[in-house]
């Protein structure tokens, strides 16, 4: 088979042309390939940059999309909050001023014999449960709040008061600045002061929810504030924790500062804890003073009233199966953080070591004086105004042994009365029985309080200032 002619292969033709002493190629034709080889790739980053900028432009619209939508929910979130303020605040305007039931008697027939009788006969019928569980279910969700408490920076973590209530910074005693959260009403009526206790602030809800109660519910005037070496008054003032002897002087200052606004008719206080035997100091100091600035009544709750049995117990390790044996881990977790806080030695590990560094060298005491001075044992008998002190038997902080032992040196004076019931843990009423608690301080308050009628006739026109207690009433 004959194969077909196959022409020669053009590289080959070249080769050959070039061999034969051919003419090269013309510049011109060799400088044509790369001018189109840069044109080519001037194109390509042109259409690169334009595809990279639609992507960019593409991305930052599906980002859009779910921000857009975190926006629109986080405003809606904010509208309804400031719905439910300025519901709040309506509901507080349509309500009448502060008055003191028609069934309490004048003011001048008041009388300790006649309030005991009507709050011992509220019934108390306590939540089945036992101590542990009582006191976590009204005090659990300030379990991060009492881990915080070293840190001030943190202390308004995770509760926060509502719109009425605006920080204040108070003067105390010697001049000491203390932090507090104020809400007043525009009518006349009484005030209350009220105190946490230890590892506490202001800013738990244990205190918040009281402080709203009184103040959207009964009325009152409110004032909280952080005791001394505590919450954000750790930032306002160096000095430290007095165990309630200071803070008893802090709160006197408060109530005189509250008593100078004249829609102030009176001035009661309430105190958890430590702040109890701080309430317990003021109303001693109260009722040494001439002005007497606590005039409202008082009410203590699971107070201690032996300051050195207190911190003995509370720097014992308790027993894996006793009901105080987690709260004693936070509490050793908190002296850890204060410690780190403060640069401390790092082998102080009880209250009575922190108290030692702290407190004592501060004030320059020792600490049987320390201890003394804010013992409510030791000044009881002497407080000349209405204090109620509430205890529970079930109390595995502050032992009921503080209550006993308070009734047994105020057995001869007529102006406090303790109440020990069954059940409530430490600080637990609330969860244990809340109507009874409520009911209780409620009561108490009211009973002691000056509504603001009085106030007019008796405070102002008694300065000859008739015109300013005639617009008041």
């Amino acid at each position: 088979m004959e194969r077909p002619n196959r022409q020669p292969r053009p590289h080959l033709e070249l080769v050959s042309e070039v061999a034969a002493g051919a003419a090269p190629l013309e510049p011109a034709a060799s400088s044509a390939q790369p001018a189109r080889s840069r044109t080519r790739l001037a194109q390509a980053k042109r259409q690169s940059l334009r595809t990279a900028h639609r992507a960019k432009r593409t991305s930052m619209s599906l980002l859009f999309i779910p921000f857009f939508a975190i926006y629109v929910v986080v405003d809606a979130v904010r509208e309804l909050s400031d719905w439910i303020a300025r519901k709040r605040q309506q509901d507080l305007q349509r309500r009448p001023q502060f008055r003191r039931p028609d069934t309490m008697p004048p003011l001048g027939e008041r009388s300790m014999e006649d309030v005991v009788s009507v709050v011992e006969s509220f019934p108390f019928r306590p939540v089945v449960g036992s101590a542990q569980a009582t006191f976590f279910r009204d005090n659990g969700a300030d379990a991060i709040g009492a881990l915080l408490s070293p840190n001030p920076q943190v202390t308004t973590i995770p509760h926060m008061y509502p719109p009425p209530f605006q920080h204040r910074l108070f003067v105390g005693s010697e001049g000491e600045r203390i932090a507090g959260m104020q809400a007043m009403h525009d009518h006349v009526g009484p005030a209350v002061i009220i105190c946490h206790g230890l590892l506490m602030t202001k800013h738990f809800d244990v205190i918040i929810q009281m402080a709203r109660r009184a103040f959207e519910s009964w009325g009152f005037h409110v004032v909280t504030i952080d005791l001394r070496g505590w919450g954000q008054s750790a930032w306002t003032t160096e000095a430290p924790s007095s165990a309630g002897f200071h803070e008893g002087r802090d709160i006197l200052e408060i109530a005189r500062e509250l008593h100078r606004d004249p829609r102030v008719t009176s001035v009661g206080a309430i105190g958890y804890s430590m702040g109890g035997s701080s309430v317990l100091g003021a109303a001693h100091q109260s009722s040494g003073s001439i002005d007497r600035p606590l005039d409202g009544g008082a009410v203590t709750v699971s107070a201690p009233t032996d300051i050195a049995m207190a911190l003995e117990h509370i720097s014992k390790k308790p027993h894996w199966r006793d009901p105080f044996f987690v709260l004693w881990n936070i509490f050793r977790a908190a002296i850890r953080g204060t410690v780190r806080q403060k640069n401390l030695d790092r082998s102080l590990s009880t209250w009575i070591d922190l108290v030692e560094a702290t407190s004592i060298e501060h004030y320059g005491i020792s600490m049987e004086e320390f201890c003394r001075q804010a013992s409510a044992k030791e000044f009881a008998a002497d407080i000349e105004m209405p204090v109620l002190a509430l205890h529970s038997e079930d109390d595995f902080l502050v032992p009921v042994d503080h209550a006993e032992l308070l009734a047994d040196v105020t057995k001869d004076n007529p102006w406090v009365h303790v109440m020990v019931r069954s059940a409530g843990a430490h600080v637990a009423f609330a969860a244990a029985d809340p109507s009874w608690f409520h009911s209780t301080v409620r009561c108490w308050l009211e009973y002691w309080a000056t509504p603001g009628q009085a106030r007019a006739q008796t405070s102002f026109k008694d300065f000859g200032d008739e015109q300013l207690a005639d617009e008041i009433v």
